[in-house]
């Protein structure tokens, strides 16, 4: 988004297309309300935090419930960002 007004501040057309309507302008970034996930980072060692791969994916895994059959794809999706976490 700050591209778009950049580039509409030098005089250029843009087209911005998000998944959300015009309410929720931001795609993920709306709902994400700008959190940032970490795993174990050394911000949170230093504040004494106990964190660990195992925890950030058990709280997903939680959270999310992921009891259906169709939950396949987004149970996958949860280990591979918790491992890039």
């Amino acid at each position: 988004l700050v591209a778009a007004c950049e580039l509409v501040e030098r005089g250029r057309s843009v087209l911005i297309v998000d998944q959300e309507n015009e309410a929720n302008v931001g795609g993920q970034a709306f709902w994400s309300f700008g959190g940032l996930f970490f795993v174990d980072s050394p911000g949170q060692r230093r504040l004494g935090i106990r964190d660990s791969h195992e925890l950030a994916l058990q709280d997903w895994l939680g959270s999310a419930g992921f009891d259906r059959t169709e939950d396949h794809w987004p149970r996958q999706w949860a280990h591979a960002y918790v491992d890039f976490a």
